[in-house]
């Protein structure tokens, strides 16, 4: 399903139990005092193999038999599908949040996914008391990711927004953020 952009970005699983996949920084990124970094993680949804999709998903969940309806499932598949974005815990644990809360990735986008961290530690956050500063509870303001760090989880997942009654033909025509403003 991944299209590997950078060497070392290979997503890995981390136990056989494990509902999400790891994902790893593609570059070197300092994220400062309240600001908002968006990571590139080095790969891309790749979905060209639909053989894959096919045998591994499709004949398992609805026990396709008559190979003229493999174009109409992929197709079910694609519009009831769509990869999850989340920060690892251990990044949380030290003060960081992803920016909008949540990533929502659909499986018609092509790009490397990417993902927004935001770094919620500024100076304003040290508290004052009797013109003494108490320690900040994490250990720097700033925050360093390197390249091939695991920073963040993808799964995917099912939904049923077609119930909503609310259908478009439109492609996709561009990147990160833009099926609207």
């Amino acid at each position: 399903m991944f299209k590997v952009l950078t060497k070392g970005c290979e997503p890995t699983r981390g136990s056989k139990y494990s509902a999400c996949v790891d994902l790893y920084a593609s570059e070197d990124v300092v994220i400062g005092a309240g600001d908002t970094k968006l990571v590139g993680l080095g790969v891309a949804i790749d979905l060209n193999e639909k053989k894959y999709f096919i045998q591994n998903y499709l004949e398992k969940q609805f026990s396709i038999v008559d190979r003229a309806d493999e174009e109409y499932f992929f197709n079910h598949f694609l519009r009831s599908h769509y990869l999850q974005l989340m920060l690892r815990s251990s990044l949380a644990k030290k003060g960081l949040i992803i920016a909008n809360g949540v990533g929502v990735i659909d499986l018609d986008f092509r790009d490397e996914i990417k993902i927004a961290i935001h770094n919620p530690i500024t100076e304003q956050n040290f508290i004052q008391d009797d013109n003494a500063y108490i320690t900040d509870p994490f250990e720097h303001t700033e925050y360093k990711i390197k390249k091939g760090d695991r920073i963040a989880q993808i799964a995917l997942l099912e939904h049923k927004s077609h119930l909503f009654g609310i259908e478009s033909d439109e492609e996709r025509k561009g990147g990160f953020g833009s099926t609207g403003g």
